[in-house]
């Protein structure tokens, strides 16, 4: 209905309306980002090898895209990385580091 009175506006010789959009949404939008840098340092300080806290986080992302349940209460704008950095943040999260096998281990006769 918007669209149709803009046109009839601008057909009928009127002055097309201008539109006013809040401000308010890059303001939720950076502090949402800004909340996702805080849990990414506060999780740092749990796994502070930076190549393992992405592998848990992203394993972690995929699980809870396909329906796990989250450990930690979540809110539904929080995002699934939010959820998880929130999960390792209170210690819901563990890691295990696989042995290294030898090297000759692999090798074919």
């Amino acid at each position: 209905m918007l669209a149709s009175n803009l046109i009839s506006n601008v057909v009928s010789g009127g002055s097309p309306t201008i539109l006013q959009f809040s401000t308010d949404a890059t303001r939720a939008v950076r502090s949402l980002r800004n909340m996702t840098t805080q849990l990414l340092q506060e999780a740092a300080l749990v796994i502070p090898n930076q190549q393992l806290l992405i592998n848990v986080v992203s394993r972690r992302v995929r699980q809870l895209g396909l329906g796990h349940r989250p450990l930690v209460e979540a809110t539904p704008r929080s995002s699934l990385t939010d959820i998880a950095l929130r999960e390792i943040i209170a210690g819901k999260l563990t890691y295990e580091l696989a042995p290294e096998k030898p090297a000759g281990d692999g090798a074919t006769k």
